[in-house]
């Protein structure tokens, strides 16, 4: 037993003897190599904007760079970034460690890899490529050759011409699994690298460096894997790549360090983060990646019409918005001189308070006409709309952003509560009954329950002037804008909250629909839905029928027609007591 036990402890001697000799003499080669992988023997090589900060001057004149931008970086100032305690001491000694443990322990990896390249297409198995290190100190990176000899150097590969020509069969599996990266082991081990940071900038990726420079992502060493690599990769746009990298910065430290080692693990599986295009290369549909909805503008489209203290309290409602990255497209439906002096004013006490874009209508078009032209005016990706006398709950535009960008949809809704003029809540409408987004199941649920309200809308830009807008009619305007989202097989999302306050005025200028306007609009609505029967059972349809004379008969008695008022309710429940016994109890 005394001898086993002294075998072992000779091994372990050896191997500690074997190992110290090896990391004495890896630290030895990486010191002797260390001016040559930063350029220090090429002074022509050399960043002119080591250590500087820089901006990026857009100019039509300058070559277009690797970004697709054409511009030129200008210094701005020097690099105030001061590096923590962690980053210098503790996070150097966990590269140190990690990176010499990797080469030893994946030697055999990289001699099947090697051999593997050179059998394929001969010639040399290591790729070199001048990028940009901590403080823009240009250095050279190591990979796994990926792409053929002949293949064109420094050159991205979302901007060759056919990239697919260039790659080999080996070179596709190990950028796939993300086994090109294993030689920047060797570049931490130096110094050049860390195991966590951004992923180092192509030298001339001046956009990239640009936006890094915004966040001091350019102050601290590149790395193997960072929190960008983790939350999107390749097919980030530059900015939101940036920005990542920024928070990686900011949030710097052992327990942020730990999470993006371990959320890079999956990489060397199946990576479909890997998009052979480049940065923000993927299909449209593809492309649209959560971001942080405070990067987003938003529009909130206004029409105004003969109201002066209601609308005045929608735009202070505006103005105490938890989200602030926002417009106001107000259009002035007035044609009136008086009520338009009026509108002006109020415009002018919210200087300040919120942006507004204030335009006056030379005659009245009506509010579908002028929210088509506030649509087609307005500079945000999404629009929202708020009616002259609602107003939003302060956390609105957050909340319903926050859903439409997190689902990647391309228009939502949400719930919708009506209030009396003495702040009563009057009505709920909870659309609680929609459990799928499919275009038969949205367009079957609106032509029972009308997903209408348009408070609750919100769009994404492009997709509501792909449709057109509202349509030009006085009655169901909402309807129909909703028919026509539906029908043009958007994204939909439903998110199940209230945060507007919708009011039911009474007056001359009251909110409620009425006279003969009302019933021609209400009738014309019902043929239009009748297009639609043999997509619904008879349950249903009795439903939508009862509830059409329902309606009507609501709007001959706001006329005080009592004779076509009992009509209508008689005719309401021949189709169908329940349905109609079900809709007048829930007429408030």
């Amino acid at each position: 037993m005394s001898i086993y036990k002294k075998k072992i402890k000779k091994m372990i001697e050896i191997s500690v003897a074997v190992i110290g000799a090896a990391f004495i003499g890896m630290s030895i080669l990486a010191k002797k190599k260390k001016s040559s992988s930063i350029y220090e023997d090429d002074k022509e090589q050399k960043n002119p904007f080591e250590g500087k900060k820089v901006v990026l001057i857009k100019d039509e004149n300058d070559k277009e760079n690797v970004d697709g931008v054409r511009g030129h970086l200008e210094a701005v100032g020097d690099t105030d970034y001061q590096p923590s305690f962690y980053e210098k001491r503790v996070k150097r000694a966990i590269d140190v460690v990690l990176s010499f443990g990797g080469l030893v322990m994946l030697w055999p990896v990289f001699a099947t890899i090697a051999l593997a390249i050179k059998i394929e297409d001969p010639g040399s198995v290591l790729f070199t490529q001048k990028r940009v290190g901590q403080n823009k100190k240009y250095f050279k990176l190591h990979k796994f050759r990926s792409m053929k000899m002949s293949t064109p150097h420094d050159v991205p590969t979302h901007q060759l011409e056919n990239p697919e020509q260039y790659i080999t069969k080996v070179g596709k599996f190990i950028r796939k699994h993300s086994l090109d990266e294993l030689p920047q082991i060797w570049d931490i081990f130096v110094g050049n690298m860390s195991v966590i940071g951004p992923r180092p900038a192509l030298w001339n990726q001046d956009l990239l460096t640009a936006e890094r420079d915004k966040y001091n992502a350019n102050d601290v060493k590149p790395g193997l894997t960072g929190w960008a690599q983790i939350n999107g990769r390749d097919e980030l746009e530059i900015p939101d790549k940036a920005k990542l990298d920024g928070e990686y910065v900011k949030k710097m430290g052992l327990g942020m360090d730990i999470k993006c080692f371990l959320g890079s693990l999956h990489v060397f599986g199946k990576d479909e983060s890997v998009v052979e295009g480049g940065t923000g290369e993927k299909k449209k549909e593809e492309q649209r990646v959560p971001k942080d909805p405070g990067d987003t503008f938003v529009s909130v489209v206004m029409s105004s019409y003969r109201r002066s203290d209601t609308l005045r309290k929608a735009l202070l409602s505006l103005a105490s918005q938890t989200y602030k990255n926002f417009e106001v497209v107000l259009i002035d439906d007035n044609a009136d001189s008086g009520w338009t002096e009026k509108v002006r004013q109020i415009v002018d006490d919210m200087e300040g308070k919120i942006t507004i874009k204030y335009i006056v209508n030379e005659e009245n078009l009506g509010s579908s006409a002028s929210r088509n032209r506030g649509i087609f005016m307005a500079q945000g990706e999404y629009i929202t709309f708020l009616d002259d006398d609602d107003i939003y709950l302060p956390e609105k535009i957050e909340r319903q952003l926050a859903d439409l960008i997190s689902t990647q949809a391309d228009y939502g809704i949400t719930d919708l509560f009506l209030y009396d003029e003495n702040e009563k809540l009057i009505d709920k409408r909870v659309r609680s009954y929609i459990k799928d987004t499919d275009k038969k199941s949205l367009m079957r649920y609106h032509l029972i329950h009308h997903m209408t309200g348009t408070d609750t809308f919100m769009f994404r830009t492009e997709y509501i002037r792909k449709i057109g807008g509202f349509p030009d009619i006085d009655v169901g305007d909402e309807f129909y804008l909703m028919e026509k989202a539906i029908l043009g097989e958007g994204k939909f999302t439903y998110f199940p909250h209230c945060d507007i306050k919708a009011y039911v005025h009474t007056g001359e200028y009251g909110g409620l629909s009425s006279g003969q306007k009302k019933i021609t609009g209400e009738n014309i609505l019902y043929a239009n839905k009748q297009r639609y029967f043999n997509e619904l059972d008879e349950k249903e349809k009795k439903y939508i029928k009862a509830r059409h004379y329902a309606v009507i008969a609501f709007a001959e008695m706001r006329r005080k027609n009592v004779r076509s008022f009992v009509r209508n309710v008689l005719a309401a429940l021949i189709v169908s007591p329940i349905a109609c016994i079900k809709i007048l109890s829930e007429h408030k």
